[in-house]
């Protein structure tokens, strides 16, 4: 009978991923339906996260930013960098 706590234990640390994931789906189709806004009933599409915006076709489409100002300051930060990295690799030449 010692043997049942360590098997508990063990068994629970093995399940304790995928009972996670079970809750967390869970928790999402109790309490977040209809809240995503992306047209896809459900968190049967959290294992697609990070994998660009699906099109009506079907093909996967990166996101791409609408606004000025982000984009403004999205050309300052690579000027800045490009003048970061020519600074470096001048003061490596010599």
């Amino acid at each position: 009978m010692e043997w049942a706590l360590p098997a508990g234990l063990i068994g629970l640390l093995v399940l304790a991923c995928p009972l996670m994931m079970l809750g967390m789906m869970a928790f999402g189709w109790l309490f977040m339906r209809g809240r995503s806004g992306s047209g896809h009933s459900g968190h049967g599409m959290m294992m697609c996260m990070g994998h660009g915006q699906h099109a009506p076709d079907g093909q996967h489409h990166t996101a791409e930013p609408t606004q000025p100002q982000l984009i403004e300051e999205l050309k300052v930060e690579r000027q800045r960098l490009d003048a970061l990295i020519a600074r470096a690799e001048g003061e490596s030449g010599t």
